[in-house]
C-alpha cells in the first residue's frame, strides 16, 4: 500500500551539517526523489531563518517545500525552528490521521521525544541527517534512518550518445532526453528495490517516476505505451521483465537477474543426476531431504558452490545486494549449464544448508534468517564445502541418528567408498549433539521455492 508521508526539515542543522562534514551545499532534491521512491508527499515544510539561508530559496520553492520563516531575534533564536516544527508535527498527527509516514530531517537528540511520540501513535518515523553530525540516540528511535551521505553518493554509468533532444517547454522546463529517460527508469528501480529487494510492477515504477517527475510521458519519446518504453529498456539491457500473470502487464527487475519466481523447471527430470541409494546411506538421504538439506554428491555440491560465489562476487562488484531472493533463482539458472548441470531444486537445498550453516553473513556478522536480508561471505568454495560437510555430519548426528557407518557416509556424500577413513576421522572430531532442528526452523531458513516466490509476489501485486 501506498504511503502518505509528511516532510517536517529542521534546515539550520541539516545545512550546517553538510557544511561541517564538507558535503556540499544541501541539496533538497536528492532527499526528495528518495522520499518519492517510498510514498506520496502530502506535506513538506522547512523551518529557518531565511534571511541567512536565501540562497536555498528557489531550490526549496521548485522541490514544493513550504518555508517557515522564523527570524532570528537578539542573537536568542536557539531552538525556535525545533520548537516550531515540533508544535506542527502534532498539529498534522490529530488533524491529518491519513498521513501515516513522517520524515525527520534532522541530527538532533532534541527531537528523539517527538519520534517516540509518533511512534507511539502508530506513525513511522524516517529520520534523515548527516553521518557524524546526527545523534545516536535519534537513530536509534527512529523506524528508519538514512545518511545523506548515502544519497549524494552517485553509481557512476558509462556513457551513452545522446538520442532525439525533446524541446523545451513553454513555461521553460526542460524535458529529458531519451538517454535521460532510460537513465531515470533506471534509477527509479533502483530506489523502488532498496526497501524491498523483489521485482516491482511496472505501474508501481510509472507512478513513482511521475511523482518525481509530473511531465514524464513514454509518448515524448516514441512509445505508444509505457510497456514499450520498458521493453525498448530490456533490449538496451537496462532492466529485466517478466509477465506479471495475475496483475497483467509486466514485472521489472534489475538486467542480469533471475528471481526464483522466475526459474524454469521444465528439465527438472532431465537433469536429476542423484545415484540411487540404499540402506542407512538412503535412510540419511531421505533425513536431509526431508529438511529440504539434500547433501547431493561432492561434484555437484562443487558446481553449486562455484557457481554461487562467483555470482555473489559478480554482484558485490556491479554494488548490487546480494538477497537469496534473488542469487537462489541466478545461481540455479547458471548451474543448468554445468557439467554435470544440477536441478533448480538441489540448488536450493544446497544454499539452503549454506543459510543454515551460518555462513551468509549480514553486515554485522550475524547469520541471515531472512531472504530478502542482504549477505556476504567471509570464505573461499572450499571453505564453504568443509563447513557444508561438517554442518551435514552435525544435522544426521543431532537427529539421533548414529553415525557408525563411515562407509554409508561416503555412499551419501561422495558416491563411493573412497571416503570411509576420512569420514571416520572427522566423526570423531564432532562435538555432542544437540537438539535436531525442527520443521518449523527448517522452513523458517530454507531458500526460496518457485511457489514461495509466487507467493511473495502475489502479496506485492495485493499491495
Amino acid at each position: 500500500m501506498e504511503q502518505n508521508l509528511c516532510v517536517l526539515i529542521d534546515f539550520e542543522n541539516i545545512s550546517a551539517g553538510c557544511e561541517k562534514e564538507r558535503l556540499g551545499r544541501f541539496d533538497i532534491n536528492i532527499v526528495m526523489n528518495r522520499l518519492k521512491d517510498k510514498g506520496r508527499i502530502l506535506e513538506a515544510r522547512a523551518y529557518g531563518d531565511w534571511g541567512r539561508y536565501a540562497r536555498f530559496k528557489q531550490s526549496l520553492l521548485e522541490a514544493g517545500v513550504q518555508m517557515h520563516e522564523l527570524p532570528s531575534y537578539g542573537g536568542h533564536d536557539k531552538n525556535r525552528a525545533d520548537i516550531a516544527l515540533v508544535v506542527d508535527a502534532m498539529d498534522l498527527v490529530y488533524t491529518r490521521d491519513f498521513i501515516d509516514t513522517y520524515v525527520i530531517l534532522s541530527g538532533d537528540s532534541d527531537f528523539t521525544p517527538l519520534v517516540m511520540r509518533l511512534r507511539s501513535m502508530n506513525k513511522r518515523v524516517i529520520g534523515i541527517g548527516t553521518r557524524s553530525s546526527t545523534s545516536r540516540l535519534l537513530i536509534a528511535a527512529c523506524d528508519e534512518f538514512i545518511f545523506y551521505e548515502s544519497l549524494k553518493r552517485k553509481k557512476s554509468r558509462p556513457a551513452e550518445p545522446a538520442e532525439a533532444v525533446v524541446s523545451e517547454e513553454a513555461d521553460g522546463v526542460r524535458s529529458m532526453n531519451k538517454t535521460e529517460a532510460f537513465a531515470f527508469l533506471v534509477e527509479t528501480l533502483e530506489g523502488l528495490q532498496k526497501d524491498d529487494p523483489q521485482p516491482v510492477l511496472a505501474g508501481v515504477i510509472k507512478q513513482s517516476m511521475q511523482r518525481k517527475a509530473p511531465t514524464f510521458n513514454e509518448s515524448d519519446y516514441g512509445y505508444s505505451g509505457f510497456a514499450r518504453f520498458l521493453e525498448a529498456a530490456r533490449d538496451k539491457g537496462l532492466v529485466a521483465l517478466s509477465r506479471a500473470e495475475k496483475a497483467g502487464g509486466y514485472k521489472v527487475f534489475e538486467a542480469g537477474s533471475s528471481p526464483a519466481a522466475e526459474e524454469d523447471t521444465s528439465d527438472e527430470d532431465s537433469i536429476d543426476t542423484l545415484p540411487p541409494l540404499e540402506g542407512a546411506a538412503n535412510e540419511m538421504r531421505l533425513l536431509l531431504d526431508g529438511m529440504g538439506l539434500n547433501p547431493l554428491v561432492h561434484m555437484l555440491r562443487h558446481n553449486v558452490i562455484h557457481e554461487f560465489c562467483e555470482h555473489v562476487s559478480e554482484r558485490t562488484k556491479r554494488r548490487r545486494k546480494n538477497t537469496l531472493r534473488y542469487t537462489v533463482g541466478d545461481t540455479a539458472r547458471r548451474c543448468r549449464k554445468t557439467e554435470p548441470p544440477v536441478a533448480s531444486k538441489h540448488v536450493r537445498a544446497v544454499i539452503n544448508a549454506l543459510a543454515q550453516a551460518g555462513t551468509l553473513l549480514h553486515a554485522d556478522g550475524n547469520p541471515v534468517r531472512s531472504q530478502s536480508a542482504p549477505f556476504e561471505i567471509n570464505a573461499d568454495p572450499e571453505e564453504l564445502l568443509e563447513r557444508l560437510l561438517e554442518f551435514y555430519l552435525q544435522t544426521l548426528s543431532a537427529a539421533g541418528l548414529s553415525l557408525t557407518n563411515p562407509a554409508a557416509l561416503s555412499q551419501l556424500l561422495y558416491a563411493d567408498d573412497e571416503h570411509t577413513d576420512e569420514l571416520a576421522e572427522r566423526i570423531k572430531t564432532l562435538p555432542k549433539p544437540e537438539p535436531a532442528p525442527t520443521k518449523a526452523d527448517s522452513e523458517e531458513q530454507q531458500a526460496p521455492s518457485t511457489e514461495d516466490a509466487d507467493e511473495a509476489s502475489d502479496e506485492v501485486e495485493a499491495d
